[in-house]
């Protein structure tokens, strides 16, 4: 890959050209490598948004979206970085004990949270049975509730699914596709890959998909359609190759999309360009697939 083909960026190296990054945890990657580590990033995006001209920033600038987990969360990461224009919020309960043990108060929460007109998304939320803090009962349970109130606001869900593939998919299938689903730091094959395609979902994938012993995401990511294909970084989690195993942020997320473009035979650019352009369709207002905005 030519090096000038990303205005300067080497391939495979840590990033410095900001791009749109589909999932990462702000307050997570502050915690892990520093206020200091984490302003160099919002620095980077800040700079690229003010040597935008003002009517292409909203369409053209590469964004963050800043992902909830939490009941409430969203208020305190709103007070913290709400003033960045290049920063996009999601609202929503990961599938452990803080939401689990009073669901009623944490759904009660995000309903709040998701009627904001900073709330871009609903998630993450979804399955995880590798941790398995609840028993999958209680899980879908809470994934089916917020799911009915992503369709009620037209919000698009992000969904955390973690060896849990048939009963994520029993429950997304039910929203069919009155609302986007991003099935968030893709982890499945092929197979699962095309069910969760053919019930229209939209597949993001993290620095995983880099990792030597990852062939089956890679093959994975091969048959996903441009249009429903994001990328994200989910940091602090998942740093792509070479640096597997430590922190990261979304500075990071060009050596992610340098391995996708291999796989997909397109260039760092033109990769990064269908990422950005599915994110802008999908997180850029309360819409259903029509595109018709909602009030």
């Amino acid at each position: 890959m030519p090096q000038s083909e990303m205005e300067g960026n080497e391939p495979g190296a840590t990033g410095s050209v900001p791009l749109t990054d589909c999932h990462a945890h702000l307050d997570h990657v502050a915690a892990r490598l520093g206020a200091v580590a984490l302003q160099t990033v919002l620095s980077a995006y800040g700079e690229a948004w003010g040597a935008a001209a003002p009517a292409d920033r909203k369409e053209k600038c590469p964004f963050i979206l800043d992902i909830g987990t939490e009941p409430g969360d969203l208020a305190p990461r709103l007070g913290r970085y709400g003033a960045y224009p290049f920063l996009r919020f999601s609202t929503g309960l990961w599938p452990g004990r803080t939401a689990l043990e009073r669901p009623g108060e944490a759904l009660a929460a995000l309903e709040k949270d998701a009627a904001s007109e900073s709330c871009s998304a609903l998630g993450e939320c979804g399955l995880d049975y590798h941790h398995m803090e609840a028993p999958p009962g209680q899980q879908i349970a809470l994934f089916e509730a917020q799911v009915e109130i992503a369709m009620k606001r037209r919000l698009p869900l992000i969904v955390h699914s973690r060896d849990a593939f048939a009963d994520t998919l029993s429950v997304v299938s039910k929203a069919g596709m009155s609302i986007p689903i991003i099935i968030h730091c893709f982890g499945y094959g092929e197979a699962e890959a095309g069910k969760f395609l053919e019930s229209g979902c939209m597949l993001s994938f993290a620095g995983n998909v880099t990792y030597k012993n990852s062939d089956s995401l890679r093959r994975a990511l091969a048959i996903v359609p441009a249009e429903n294909l994001l990328v994200e970084t989910d940091s602090p989690y998942m740093n792509p190759m070479p640096r597997r195993g430590r922190p990261t942020t979304p500075l990071d997320i060009i050596r992610t999309i340098e391995a996708a473009a291999a796989v997909k035979n397109m260039t760092i650019r033109e990769l990064s360009h269908i990422v950005h352009a599915n994110a802008i369709r999908i997180f850029s207002g309360k819409s259903d697939r029509s595109g018709e905005e909602l009030s």
